[in-house]
Parts: structure tokens; sequence; C-alpha cells
């Protein structure tokens, strides 16, 4: 079977992340924004309102742009990679912006099942 998941909450927003991930030793959860490391990736949780809208990676190489409903929004995902690092990011409009680096070539299916994971409903945080 797989890897064990758990349920983290930053603000307005739920997901489910590999166990492996913790606090990062720079930034932790705080407030409307979270920064987790481990198992080769790093996770980054932004529910302010200056969350990045995703909108300036075009010219990335590898660059991907797409829509999925997640939960009850849509969701904007990107895709590129850049210096090395596969970044995979999905942003809910007005709401949150998550994004995961990794390693360039590794499976995105971890971070894509990170991202997909997203529910912006979940009420307030207390973290």
């Amino acid at each position: 079977m797989g890897q064990p998941w758990s349920s983290l909450r930053v603000a307005g927003v739920a997901l489910e992340v590999p166990a492996q991930l913790a606090p990062s030793h720079e930034r932790a959860i705080e407030g409307g924004a979270a920064v987790l490391e481990g198992a080769g990736m790093r996770l980054t949780v932004d529910t302010s309102p200056f969350a990045d809208p995703l909108t300036r990676y075009a010219d990335k190489p590898g660059y991907e742009h797409w829509q999925e409903t997640v939960g009850s929004d849509t969701a904007d995902f990107v895709s590129f990679e850049e210096e090395g690092i596969c970044t995979v990011a999905a942003t809910f409009p007005g709401r949150a912006t998550a994004v995961v680096h990794l390693s360039a070539g590794e499976e995105r299916g971890t971070a894509l099942q990170i991202l997909r994971s997203i529910r912006t409903d979940q009420g307030e945080s207390n973290d």
C-alpha cells in the first residue's frame, strides 16, 4: 500500500499531504501560510490576499496550464521546470495558492494528489 497521509489546515483551506512532509525550519505554519518539506518535495500554501495568481510563468520551459474542478471550486493548475526543479501548482482565485516543488524528472503524481485534495470551504484554522 502507499505512503501514509495526514490532514493539514491553513486558514480556510484543508488538504491531505504525505506524512513525511513536515513544517520547514525557515517558516512553519503561520496564520494564512504554511511551508512543509520532506520526501524530496517542498509545499507552500498561501491563503493571503497576496497569494501568487500563477499568471507569470507562461515563458518557463515545459509550461502547461489547465483548469480542474477541485471540491466545489475551479482551480487553475500550472506546471513547468526550471533549473532542475519541477513546479506543480494550483490556485483557487481569491482563496488560496498551493505550490509543490520537486526534482525535475520526478513523478508528478504525488504533487497532483496533494493539490487535488484541497478544499477551500473548511472554515478557520485552529493552528
